[in-house]
C-alpha cells in the first residue's frame, strides 16, 4: 500500500486528479448535510493530506503551490470587479464606516481579551492586526454556490475588498513599535505608515496599468475564448509583477479588476464568463488549503496555547460582528446589513498566514514568532472549516441567497 501511495505521489497528474475528484466527493457529502461545499473541500484536504491519512504527501502538495496563488489572483480580480464606482458612491460612508469598525473591532477585541489571559504584549499586538484580515476566497465561493445577489452581498464584497488593506497597514504599524521602548513609536509609525501607503499605491499602479493593457487587448478581439485567455494571462502577470515589486498580489489583482470594470461596463461580461470557470479553481484551492493545515499544531502547542487560540478565535468573531453592527448603525445601513454582515467576515486564511510570516530575525517580535504562527494556524484551521457555514447562514438570513436550502 505504501509503495502504491509513493508511486501516486510521484505522478503530479494523479495527485491533481485525486485532489479534484475527492474534493468533489467531499463537497457533495457536505451539501447532503447542508454545509457549504467549501467546508467539504477543506475537510477533504485535511483528511487526505499529510495530517491524517497521508494519501497525498507534503512534497506532492507543495508541488501544486502555484495553484493557490493563481486561484487567489482570479478571486481577487472578481472581487475588485464588483467595486464599480457607482457602487462605491452608493455605499459611500456606509462602506468606510463598516470596514473601519469591523477591522478595528477585531483588533481591539483580540488585544483586550488576549491581554486579559496574560499573553505577552509582543504576541498580542501582531495577532490583533492579523485578526483584522478576512479570507475573500471562502466568502466569494459560498456566494457563488448559493447564487447570492442583492445589497447585502454587494456590501460584503466591498468590505472584504478593503479590510485586507487595513490589516496590512495595521500590521505594518505594529511591526514598527519597539515594545521595549514604547516612546520610540512615533517616528517609526510614520515611516511604517508611509511604507504601507507606498505598497498599496504601487499595487494600484500595477493593477491599473495591467487593466488598461487588458482592455486594449480585449477591444481588438471579438472571440469570448480569446478574452478569457487575455484575462487569465493578465492575472498571472499581475501575480508575477507583485512578487517582483514586493507588494500584495491580492491587492494588485483587486485593483486590476476594479479598474477594468470601471473602464467600460462591457467588461462585466468578461468577468461573468470568468466566473463560470471558478468551480474547479475553488475545489483545487480549498482542498490544497486543507492539505496544508497541520493538525499536529492542536496537540503539540500545549494547554496554554489552546486557550489563547480559542480566545483569539472568539475575540475576533466578537470584534467583527460587533464592529460591523456599530459601523452599520452609525452609517444608517439596513438592518440585515447590521445584523448579519459580521458573520460573513469570519473566514480567514492566506493573508493572515502571510502576515505572520513577515516576523523575521531582527524584529522585536521575533521571540514571539512561534506563538504568533501557532495561534494563526489554529485560527485558520477553525475558520476555514466553520467560516463558510457562518457566511451561508448570513446570506440566507439576509435574503440574498437564491438556491433554497
Amino acid at each position: 500500500m505504501n509503495q502504491l501511495l509513493t508511486a501516486i505521489n510521484q505522478e503530479i497528474f494523479l495527485v491533481s486528479s485525486g485532489l479534484l475528484i475527492l474534493g468533489f466527493v467531499f463537497g457533495r457529502l457536505a451539501k447532503i448535510i447542508k454545509l457549504p461545499r467549501v467546508t467539504g473541500y477543506v475537510v477533504a484536504g485535511i483528511v487526505l493530506g499529510p495530517s491524517v491519512l497521508k494519501v497525498f504527501s507534503e512534497n506532492s502538495v507543495d508541488q501544486l503551490s502555484f495553484i493557490p496563488q493563481f486561484a487567489l489572483g482570479v478571486i481577487a480580480l472578481i472581487i475588485g470587479a464588483g467595486l464599480s464606482f457607482s457602487l462605491i458612491r452608493r455605499l459611500g460612508i456606509k462602506l468606510l464606516s463598516i470596514t473601519l469598525l469591523e477591522s478595528l473591532g477585531a483588533f481591539f477585541a483580540v488585544s483586550l481579551l488576549l491581554t486579559f489571559f496574560k499573553m505577552p504584549l509582543g504576541a498580542v499586538l501582531p495577532l490583533a492586526a492579523i485578526a483584522a484580515a478576512t479570507a475573500p476566497a471562502a466568502t466569494v465561493a459560498v456566494m457563488k454556490e448559493f447564487r447570492a445577489r442583492g445589497r447585502f452581498t454587494e456590501t460584503v464584497l466591498a468590505v472584504v475588498a478593503l479590510d485586507d488593506a487595513i490589516a496590512i497597514t495595521l500590521f505594518g504599524l505594529i511591526l514598527t513599535l519597539d515594545i521595549k521602548h514604547l516612546s520610540n513609536f512615533g517616528q517609526a509609525a510614520i515611516h511604517s505608515l508611509s511604507e504601507s501607503f507606498f505598497e498599496i499605491l504601487l499595487a494600484l499602479i500595477i493593477g491599473s496599468v495591467l487593466a488598461f493593457v487588458a482592455h486594449f487587448l480585449i477591444k481588438i478581439t471579438k472571440e469570448t475564448t480569446d478574452t478569457l485567455i487575455i484575462i487569465l494571462g493578465i492575472v498571472l502577470t499581475a501575480i508575477g509583477m507583485a512578487s517582483i515589486f514586493g507588494v500584495s498580489a491580492l491587492l494588485t489583482n483587486m485593483f486590476l479588476g476594479m479598474v477594468l470594470i470601471n473602464i467600460s461596463p462591457k467588461n462585466r461580461d468578461i468577468v461573468v464568463n470568468l466566473e463560470r470557470m471558478t468551480p474547479p479553481i475553488y475545489c483545487f484551492f480549498f482542498v490544497l488549503a486543507g492539505a496544508h493545515l497541520n493538525l499536529a499544531a492542536f496537540t503539540s502547542v500545549g494547554h496554554t496555547m489552546l486557550v489563547w487560540g480559542t480566545v483569539f478565535v472568539l475575540a475576533r468573531m466578537l470584534g467583527k460582528i460587533s464592529g460591523a453592527y456599530l459601523g452599520g448603525t452609525f452609517s444608517g445601513a439596513a438592518l440585515k446589513v447590521r445584523k448579519y454582515l459580521g458573520l460573513a467576515l469570519i473566514p480567514q486564511a492566506g493573508v493572515a498566514i502571510g502576515l505572520s510570516l513577515l516576523i523575521v530575525k531582527g524584529s522585536p517580535y521575533f521571540e514571539y514568532r512561534s506563538i504568533i504562527l501557532n495561534i494563526t494556524l489554529l485560527s485558520v484551521a477553525f475558520n476555514e472549516i466553520v467560516g463558510p457555514v457562518f457566511t451561508k447562514y448570513a446570506l440566507f438570513k439576509a435574503g440574498d441567497a437564491v438556491i433554497e436550502e
